[in-house]
């Protein structure tokens, strides 16, 4: 086999793993983990069950696979927007601290389907049982240590102020998807957020 064939094979394998995650994210946003099945998703991608997992191996590999990658995607974005590389969450002066909150917040914006999985999941993954309860912990742990790693220079309680953070975001989130969206996201993220973090007062 010639390597422009397996490059093909490669290319055709990643695309169709990339509807299968798109289709994924629509159907189980909607009916939660336990209440989609494998054969609805394949039947929606034009696969039969065996071609599916064939991507992803098992029901929850698929999940986990999901969740995955979304949260790359998004740090990806993230971290292009506001100019931060490398992970480095230190130091970063109060305006570049709003604009990563806000691009944060703005990206989430722009993806209701995701933004609504995920409620619905980490919901459901405080049961011990559920496959991405593990998943969900360390996200939540790994989350509140960037935030407070942001927040340090300009919160006298940054582990506090972090898990505020957390809560007004996802919060406001959940609001927004009842409303059907039907108010302005980032707007609201904007005026809530400098109430837990005051501009620092002019010298």
């Amino acid at each position: 086999m010639t390597l422009k064939v397996r490059k093909r094979q490669r290319d055709d394998a990643e695309v169709r793993r990339e509807q299968i995650l798109g289709e994924a994210i629509r159907i189980i946003g909607r009916r939660g983990y336990h209440a989609f099945s494998i054969q609805e998703l394949a039947q929606s991608c034009g696969l039969t069950n065996g071609g599916l997992l064939y991507h992803f191996g098992s029901k929850e590999q698929l999940l986990i696979a999901l969740l995955q990658d979304r949260d790359r995607r998004d740090a990806e974005v993230v971290a292009s927007v506001v100019g931060i590389r490398d992970g480095d969450w230190t130091d970063v002066p109060y305006s570049a601290l709003i604009d990563t909150l806000h691009a944060i917040v703005a990206r989430n914006s722009t993806q209701a389907e995701f933004v609504r999985l995920y409620a619905l999941l980490q919901a459901e993954a405080l049961d011990q049982g559920h496959p991405a309860y593990d998943f969900f912990l360390a996200r939540e742990a790994a989350t509140l240590e960037v935030f407070a790693r942001l927040v340090r220079p300009h919160a006298p309680a940054p582990q506090a102020t972090a898990r505020q953070l957390l809560g007004l975001m996802s919060g406001l989130e959940q609001q927004w998807l009842r409303a059907d969206q039907g108010f302005d996201l980032v707007a609201e993220w904007d005026r809530a957020v400098v109430l837990l973090l005051p501009p620092p007062a002019a010298p």
